[in-house]
């Protein structure tokens, strides 16, 4: 079970402070999915049309909609960062990358188990460093993590229907990562 999988993981020192839930899965709709995609057209984030996890590159409204209905059951992972300077983006960066390449390592886990996966995650994919986009196809399809609010998931309303807390605190952080998965 995806339970047993992760409290294998989480004895990784690099696991430490991750918080892991089974939720149920997000069902965004056009009207968040047109929300977060205007959000995502403003680029705050640097990685709009530069990468295969965020718009364009991740694909139509349509194709994230329907890529995600092809799962029935969703996990969170969680982790919050306290003392941050926001305003220091190399370091926000370089926590959003071991964020990320947790979530990535463990869908490998998964799959490797027979599951289907979807992780999605805060910020866009930053696996290859510099990605392919839009010149050639995605090097590394299995490791690709798309952006959350590429599918059109508003993180607030998703985490306050699960009865998880999402706040913003001055000097934290939190990064969430859902990973939509069938059963083998």
């Amino acid at each position: 079970m995806i339970d047993d999988l992760w409290e294998k993981m989480s004895k990784d020192p690099a696991a430490a402070g991750f918080v892991f839930k089974k939720i149920s899965p997000p069902s965004p709709d056009e009207e968040n999915m047109k929300k977060s995609r205007k959000l995502c057209e403003e680029n705050l984030c640097g990685a709009y049309g530069v990468t295969w996890g965020c718009p364009p590159g991740v694909g139509t409204e349509n194709e994230c909609l329907q890529r995600m209905k092809c799962f029935s059951n969703a996990a969170v992972l969680m982790k919050r960062y306290e003392n941050i300077d926001l305003s220091e983006r190399d370091i926000i960066k370089k926590y959003a990358a071991e964020f990320q390449d947790m979530s990535r390592r463990f869908s490998n886990v998964l799959r490797k188990d027979g599951y289907k996966v979807l992780p999605l995650s805060d910020g866009g994919c930053s696996y290859c460093g510099e990605c392919s986009y839009p010149d050639g196809p995605c090097r590394f399809p299995d490791q690709l993590v798309p952006s959350i609010s590429s599918y059109g998931i508003s993180m607030e309303e998703y985490m306050g229907s699960q009865n998880i807390d999402f706040e913003f605190a001055e000097g934290t952080m939190t990064l969430y990562a859902i990973i939509l998965y069938n059963n083998p």
